[in-house]
């Protein structure tokens, strides 16, 4: 009878110290919900880009993403209902681990164990980590990246001297082979450098070797790089340590610090609100302005625990990471804007989470007067259990929205409607990703040649394409869109363009073909208008369309039903201007049961 009860009593303070003190109960019970909302399809562009490379390897766009390629690679084993689904199980793993070292990291800060737990329960249902932690995406990997800078860099972190340093080399280097805005972490990381080196009394020249010696060896996933498959979904042709640098700068994209797209410039007032609301809704408003005072305070204001300076380094990697990294942004954050904008948010509230957790101890401190709550173990794991289950079902409709299959059944849906050996010629991530998703991972249609236009300004996808039969000169006058489609049609190959390729409507005949426009050759006579009208109908009718429509804020998904209701708003004005007021109107109705309710 006492062997049992020290046998309980012992599995209570384990349970204690591992699964409430250090976190791994939110870890646990997140990766279960993280796991429960992976998606079985693709769901964005650079979704399907990185669920095609977790099941085929290669080379992302840059910076390449090496790290994370890795890791889908070694995870492309577990038990799943698709490619892309595993893939999310993946990240959902990484989003996991990430908040059992966010929760270490609140620790080394100051913060008691409840209070580093009610903050990272917070942050961990966040409709943007909630979306981002899901599928295949960098962001989860990133946060677990600064989660660890976070904790080791701490004045109570749990390396020291030349170990400190190292580590923190290490996690720079392959913070970099993920994601480049982890180096927005820096003032911290390098803080904790420092602090390293004065930890070690006559050995700070073997320190600072450790630190650079781990930084290059974090950058080592690059190398694979050199070695990756190179296939229709892979970006570049890499066979020199010089296309590696190329990839790792950016330099398709103008530069390491290229964040801004090729758009009109967007008022800082509009980027900066975006990021407010963003930022303000994933910590539910109220914590995360507690959040910023607590970093206001600390920085000012010297208190046990960590130092005034850990606490403005950290300031001001929020500044960076937050209200300066917008500044770069040339996106208008509304319907696909709003969701590109959003996981670049993602890092500015994780940075909030130490000081959050701070905030919280400080009023439980004064609330409780420095006592700690009277719960058993299990009661404060039910605790947390229904804390996160409570927290996280006011978000879960916006992430079932926004993980719909559209996407994917989009890609399907054009690919099942094209003629044999149809060149698809495109623009937009979302076509893109998705039919090389199907074409490559999914084996359907491989006859189709797809061409991402915005890519055959660069030499090395030229050549691609030209392996594939098309060849395409620059230097030619005339538009290079025109010559590239006239060029397939000569080959007797049909066409299928999006909307995006005015240049072609201007100069070629064309009619709606689907979400698509089927271009003709020069001088040929296009269907009539109902022709095109009953064409369209049997294009439709095989269009699977069996999920529930998005609404118009849904990113992506809508903006997918945009384009399905566009070729119904094109015949529909055509047919009014034809004085066929009856005809229009039913094709009108169609357009707008297709395109993203209100």
């Amino acid at each position: 009878m006492v062997a049992g009860r020290i046998a309980y009593a012992r599995v209570v303070r384990g349970f204690r110290d591992v699964m409430l003190e250090r976190g791994g109960l939110i870890g646990l019970a997140c990766f279960v919900l993280y796991a429960w909302l992976a998606p079985v399809h693709v769901v964005d562009g650079e979704n399907a880009e990185f669920s095609t490379l977790a099941a085929l390897g290669g080379a992302a766009h840059p910076s390449g993403y090496p790290l994370y390629v890795l890791w889908l690679r070694a995870m492309s084993w577990l038990p799943a209902a698709s490619p892309a689904h595993a893939a999310g199980l993946a990240t959902a793993i990484l989003g996991a681990v990430q908040l059992v070292v966010l929760h270490a990291a609140c620790r080394a800060w100051g913060a008691r164990p409840a209070a580093a737990s009610i903050a990272v329960m917070l942050f961990a249902c966040a409709p943007t980590v909630l979306v981002m932690y899901t599928e295949a995406e960098v962001f989860a990997l990133n946060g677990l990246v600064v989660a660890t800078v976070l904790w080791l860099a701490a004045s109570a972190g749990p390396l020291k001297g030349a170990w400190r340093c190292a580590a923190l080399g290490l996690v720079a280097g392959l913070g970099i082979a993920n994601h480049m805005t982890c180096t927005l972490v820096a003032p911290v990381g390098l803080l904790g450098v420092l602090r390293g080196l004065r930890e070690t009394s006559g050995a700070k020249p073997v320190a600072g070797a450790l630190a650079l010696g781990g930084l290059i060896v974090g950058l080592t996933p690059y190398l694979y790089l050199l070695v990756a498959p190179v296939h229709q979904g892979t970006w570049g042709h890499i066979t020199s340590f010089d296309d590696v640098v190329h990839t790792l700068l950016r330099r398709d994209y103008g530069g390491p610090v290229a964040f801004a797209g090729p758009g009109e410039a967007v008022p800082f007032a509009t980027s900066l609100g975006a990021l407010g609301r963003s930022v303000g809704r994933a910590w539910l408003w109220g914590p995360a302005l507690l959040g910023l005072a607590m970093l206001g305070e600390r920085s000012l204001r010297a208190r046990a625990g960590e130092p005034r300076w850990g606490w403005r380094m950290l300031a001001l990697s929020f500044v960076v990471a937050g209200p300066l990294l917008v500044l770069r942004f040339n996106i208008d954050p509304v319907g696909v804007g709003l969701g590109v904008v959003n996981r670049f948010h993602l890092l500015p509230a994780l940075l909030l989470v130490v000081p959050v957790a701070a905030g919280i101890d400080r009023i439980a401190r004064v609330a409780l007067r420095d006592r700690a709550l009277p719960l058993r173990a299990w009661s404060q794991a039910a605790l947390i259990c229904v804390g996160i289950a409570a927290v996280a079902s006011l978000s879960l409709d916006h992430v079932r929205r926004i993980h719909s299959p559209a996407l994917e059944l989009q890609a399907r849906n054009i690919l099942r409607s094209l003629p044999t050996d149809a060149v698809l010629l495109a623009g937009t991530d979302d076509i893109g990703g998705g039919v090389n998703y199907v074409q490559l991972v999914r084996g359907e249609r491989p006859d189709v040649l797809y061409v991402h236009w915005p890519l055959m300004a660069l030499d090395w996808y030229r050549a691609r394409i030209a392996a594939r039969g098309l060849t395409l000169d620059l230097g030619l006058p005339g538009s290079p869109s025109v010559r590239f489609a006239e060029a397939a049609l000569a080959q007797g190959r049909p066409v299928v363009v999006d909307h995006g390729q005015a240049n072609i409507f201007a100069k070629l005949p064309s009619y709606p073909f689907g979400p698509m426009m089927r271009v003709l050759p020069r001088g040929a006579t296009p269907p009539s208008l109902d022709e095109v009208v009953t064409l369209n109908k049997e294009i439709y009718a095989r269009f699977d369309l069996g999920y529930e429509p998005p609404r118009v804020g849904d990113e992506w998904p809508a903006d997918i039903h945009f384009k399905y209701a566009w070729t119904w708003n094109y015949l529909g004005e055509r047919l009014r201007r034809a004085g066929r007021a009856e005809q229009a109107a039913a094709v009108l109705e169609v357009a707008r049961s297709l395109g993203p309710q209100p």
